[in-house]
This record gives structure tokens, C-alpha cells and sequence, in this order.
């Protein structure tokens, strides 16, 4: 067991680092006689220490209150912190008084300064954490995106029934425009095409005679083809005949 033990290696502050945050540094004399403490900072703009000296007795501790006064701005992520704290103690074993360790402590240092107990405290900041306020529990989480979705449900079952409606009331006034003679005479004639089977014979007939026009016009034109190939035929015969006569004629 150390005469002095003085805890922790390294104080950790969190977010949000504008704001002040505590961090505490506990010193115990674990020696018979009483001893002096002062606290010694590389920043102390940013830091308020309390209290940052006094006396401690045999077997005594105490717990020093580390206060970061807030940053001007919140650092950036690879920010590194090298702030630190220097604790010194020192043997007192005479009586003070009245006086303050602050206004004795160069007395007490040039006398056992071969005795004294220090100890290098750094800080570090916390970049990769979050405010205890932002942090927000799982339930609050699914609670927060359920409402907007079940207002939206709302919203939808409230407006679909009003555009249902509407559009009913639309088709019901295009009904009452729209004139019965627009929509009768469709149903009625097919009604009379498929109730009347004496119309659908005459119609059959007529398409008949239409086809054997078109067979007889069809008949007509090719006989009047095979006719002028047969009086070709017949005058290029009689051609041919005169030829050789002639050409008799001339060699015999």
C-alpha cells in the first residue's frame, strides 16, 4: 500500500462539451502524519478545481471536484484533448494555523520536496458518445414512428370514404345527362337481331347472292380471255398457211 493514493489515471468528460461537466479525482492519505495537496492544471481557462489545495489527515481522504467549464464550440471528431492535471502532495506535520496551504506551500515545498508524492492525471473527451438526452430508448423509438402511421391510417380511411362518394356521386350525374337515346337504340337493335331469326335468314340469303354475283362476274371475265386466246390461235394459223403458199408459189 502507497502512503498516497491518488485515482484515476484519466479523467473522461462526454458531450455535450459546451456545457459544464464534473469529473472528481480522489486523493487518500494512507500514512500516519497529515499531509498538504494542491492540484495543478496545463489549462485552467477550461477547468475549475475544488477545492485545489488543503490538508489531509492520517487516514483521510477526499474527493477533489474536477469542473470543464464549457468549450466555445463542440470539437471536432478527431479532436484529441492534452490537457492535464499535476496532483502534488507533501508532508505537514506541524500545525498551519490559520494560514492557507496555498499561501504555505512554498514553505512546504522547499522544506520536503525530497518527500513529495505526484501523480499526472490526463483528459479525454468522449467524441464517439452522445448526450444522455439525444439517446433515445428503443420503445420511444417504434412509439414515435408508430403515431405518424397510424394518423396517416386515419387520414386515408377518412378521406377514402368521402372520395368514394364523390365519384358515385358523378356517375349518378352523368347517368341523368346522358339522353335515353344514346343508350336504347344499341340495346334494342341487338335485342332484335337475336329475337328475330326471320331478319338473320333474309340477311343469310342476301349474302349468298352476293357471293354468286361475285362467282358469275369472276366466270364472265376469264370467258371472254379464253375466247380472244382461241381467235389468236386461229389467225396466227391462217398466217402461217398464206406464208407457205406464198413461198410455194415463188420456189416452184
Amino acid at each position: 500500500m502507497t502512503l498516497v493514493d491518488i485515482s484515476p489515471d484519466v479523467l473522461e468528460y462526454k458531450p455535450p462539451f459546451t456545457a459544464q461537466s464534473t469529473e472528481y479525482v480522489t486523493i487518500a492519505n494512507n500514512s500516519q502524519e497529515q499531509i498538504a495537496f494542491k492540484v495543478k492544471t496545463t489549462a485552467p481557462k477550461f477547468y475549475c478545481v475544488r477545492p485545489n489545495a488543503a490538508l489531509l489527515g492520517p487516514g483521510e481522504s477526499v474527493q477533489v471536484h474536477v469542473i470543464l467549464l464549457g468549450l466555445g464550440k463542440e470539437p471536432e471528431a478527431d479532436f484529441k484533448c492534452r490537457d492535464k492535471f499535476l496532483v502534488i502532495t507533501l508532508p505537514a506535520p506541524y500545525d498551519l494555523g490559520s494560514e492557507p496551504v496555498a499561501n504555505a506551500w512554498p514553505r512546504l515545498e522547499t522544506e520536503f520536496k525530497q518527500q513529495a508524492v505526484s501523480k499526472k492525471i490526463k483528459v479525454r473527451y468522449q467524441l464517439d458518445s452522445k448526450p444522455q438526452n439525444e439517446i433515445a430508448t428503443p420503445t420511444e423509438k417504434e412509439h414515435q414512428q408508430a403515431i405518424p402511421a397510424q394518423v396517416h391510417e386515419d387520414v386515408q380511411t377518412e378521406v377514402q370514404p368521402q372520395h368514394l362518394e364523390e365519384q358515385t356521386e358523378k356517375s349518378l350525374k352523368g347517368q341523368e345527362s346522358s339522353s335515353p337515346a344514346d343508350s336504347v337504340p344499341p340495346v334494342t337493335a341487338k335485342s332484335e337481331t337475336t329475337s328475330n331469326p326471320a331478319v338473320n335468314s333474309e340477311n343469310k340469303i342476301r349474302n349468298s347472292d352476293i357471293s354468286d354475283a361475285k362467282i358469275t362476274a369472276a366466270s364472265t371475265k376469264k370467258e371472254p380471255l379464253s375466247a380472244q386466246e382461241g381467235s389468236l390461235n386461229s389467225s396466227a394459223l391462217i398466217m402461217i398457211a398464206i406464208i407457205a403458199l406464198v413461198l410455194g408459189w415463188l420456189y416452184y
